[in-house]
């Protein structure tokens, strides 16, 4: 099991195992500090941790382990102060550790298995109950490998791919045996009982700040981003995704600030996707003048290369659980350009949630009577953008007298499901539910939204097969807990903090740019222009398909192009993705000791 995750950690490896216990542990470096580093690790022979670790606020942390009278030394690896947080604070620890983690510990005296996952869920955590034991890892696949874990599938999971290109339940795999831990939950197994607890939640009522130099607004903000850069950047090399917008340019430039601030010499890149064919598109000019003004090198792909290749017969590389065909996405070339020189890649994910105006704001204010509040609000947003604000008054009236509920969206359920299928996984129910829920998408969806805890997994070196670390800089604990407090307007309309905050770093054509979504549908386009291919076909008649899908009335549905639509084609896919993964779905093939029963 220690032995699969060495192709993606490739720098140390060890397992120490004690009676039916065992911690199996493959390295990735990517911090300074991470050069010491060696796991599975213990102090005194009695307490131990196998994790994947890389924490914020180091300094803060250490300095409170020291005051408490704890020997660290200089550098430490992320690893050994969370042992020391344990030594000192017991699972109470978690209270005082962010960043993005998942480790198991465990402590002898006490005989127990003490495991947790970072706030977020930036990194996974697998496990699987065998008898009376249990097997943990943050790389799906070597679960995989252990002979008590079977291979049936979790039809709940293959439903929600089906319907909506993701397993919606953070608790679940495509297999069967083998569970999620969610964000911000630790786990707890001992004489053979385990228990999970939510041990951290955004507060529910924040009371807003209200600065009276709006300046210190945007500087606060700005110390807090920059240190949550920094945080995930403790390496000389990285790269970074670079589209035209805000999020992914403020990254990249702050990252490339800060590296070259000590004028020690540093390799950064960033990689930006661009249409040439399929789509309107002016991302690349964009980015081009983020490149140029920051002075860091950037290489562009071109989407139309990547997305109108035929699936390959045999695949280099499979992913653990269903996604799309990794030969059509030109992200992962940008992974694999990335891990020829570094082991870090910052993505601008989660500044839309971070930065999403409260459509209820102002009616908050005026139910909570804050009528001062109301007018320096207005009178602020007015200054901002020279124009009166959307106050959305009559929606949040309408809504309160229906006490709150949404009006149910249409539903549209394909009609080329297994009808036996369907019905045993209760699909229409699950569509109806996921349709109809309030959609979580401001920062507390940050925490629990499962868009986020699918993305993150499908970052993961363990997913990915490349020995490369992605990190999320919105995806700080401090950063959001402060972004709760600020007042939505006028700051977060058209992220305006974040534009402010970025003047001098990014040109003023970006900061002055509106959110531009792309234009159209490229692979729907494609289709469009080259009708039904041949390997959608050969995929459509996947026999294990037909288990999930009435494979003749998907393929009718693909060559009706007149009556096809974006919808309706982007519906038709995850099938297709899906009888691909099944087609060359296998077990690992890597020989399996049943000395070890943890890892």
């Amino acid at each position: 099991m220690t032995e699969l995750m060495a192709t993606v950690c490739p720098d140390a490896r060890d397992i120490w195992n004690e009676g039916h216990l065992g911690f199996g542990h493959a390295l990735l470096r990517t911090t300074w500090e991470s050069a010491t580093e060696r796991q599975p690790l213990s102090f005194e022979g009695e307490v131990w941790i196998a994790g994947d670790i890389r924490l914020d606020r180091r300094d803060e942390l250490i300095q409170q382990l020291r005051g408490l009278g704890r020997h660290i030394e200089d550098p430490t690896p992320d690893v050994d102060l969370v042992l020391h947080a344990y030594h000192t604070w017991g699972e109470a620890c978690l209270e005082y550790l962010s960043g993005d983690f998942a480790f198991g510990i465990w402590d002898s005296p006490q005989q127990r298995l003490f495991c947790a996952r970072d706030q977020f869920g930036v990194v996974p955590f697998y496990y699987a109950q065998i008898g009376s034991g249990l097997v943990f890892s943050n790389h799906l696949n070597g679960l995989r490998l252990h002979p008590g874990v079977s291979d049936r599938l979790n039809e709940g999971a293959i439903g929600d791919f089906l319907l909506f290109s993701m397993n919606r339940d953070v608790a679940t795999t495509t297999f069967a045996d083998i569970q999620k831990l969610p964000p911000a939950h630790s786990l707890t197994w001992r004489e053979g009982q385990m228990r999970i607890r939510h041990y951290w939640q955004l507060p529910e009522a924040v009371e807003y700040l209200r600065y009276q130099d709006p300046s210190e607004y945007v500087e606060q903000f700005r110390e807090l981003f920059d240190r949550a850069v920094a945080d995930r950047l403790r390496t000389d090399s990285a790269g970074s995704h670079l589209s035209g917008g805000m999020d992914s340019t403020s990254i990249a430039a702050t990252a490339y600030q800060l590296m070259t601030a000590t004028g020690s010499p540093v390799d950064f890149r960033a990689y930006t996707i661009i249409y040439k064919q399929l789509l309107t598109d002016d991302e690349g000019d964009y980015a081009t003048q983020v490149a140029q003004m920051a002075g860091f090198p950037i290489e562009y792909l071109v989407a139309e290369d990547y997305i109108q290749q035929a699936p390959p017969e045999r695949p280099e590389y499979l992913y653990p659980e269903p996604l799309f065909i990794p030969t059509q996405i030109a992200e992962i070339e940008i992974n694999r350009r990335i891990a020829g020189y570094s082991r870090v890649l910052l993505a601008g994910f989660g500044g839309d949630p971070a930065f999403y105006p409260s459509p209820s704001y102002w009616y908050q204010l005026l139910q909570s009577a804050r009528v001062g509040h109301f007018m320096l609000d207005a009178l602020g947003y007015i200054r901002s953008f020279r124009r009166l604000p959307r106050l959305g008054l009559r929606t949040q009236l309408r809504r309160w007298l229906k006490g709150g509920q949404q009006g149910s969206q249409d539903i549209n359920f394909p009609d080329w499901f297994n009808p036996d299928f369907a019905k045993r996984a209760n699909l229409k129910a699950r569509l109806e539910e996921i349709l109809t829920a309030t959609p979580h998408t401001d920062r507390y969806g940050m925490t629990f939204a499962p868009l986020w805890s699918n993305i993150f997994a499908w970052s993961d070196p363990g997913f990915t097969g490349f020995p490369l670390k992605v990190r999320f800089p919105f995806f700080d604990v401090r950063l959001v807990l402060y972004l709760l407090s600020v007042p939505p307007v006028p700051w977060f309309e058209s992220k305006f903090l974040l534009r402010e905050a970025m003047k001098g770093r990014l040109p003023d054509a970006v900061l002055r740019r509106a959110k531009t979504p792309l234009r159209g549908f490229a692979h729907y386009n494609l289709m469009q222009q080259r009708g039904i291919q041949p390997w959608m076909v050969e995929l459509g008649a996947t026999p294990a398909l037909s288990a999930y899908v009435e494979t003749e009335s998907l393929l009718q549905k693909l060559q009706a192009l007149g009556e096809l639509t974006p919808a309706s084609y982007n519906q038709a896919i995850p099938p297709l993705q899906l009888a691909y993964w099944l087609h060359h779905q296998q077990r690992p093939e890597v020989q399996f000791s049943p000395v070890l029963s943890l890892i």
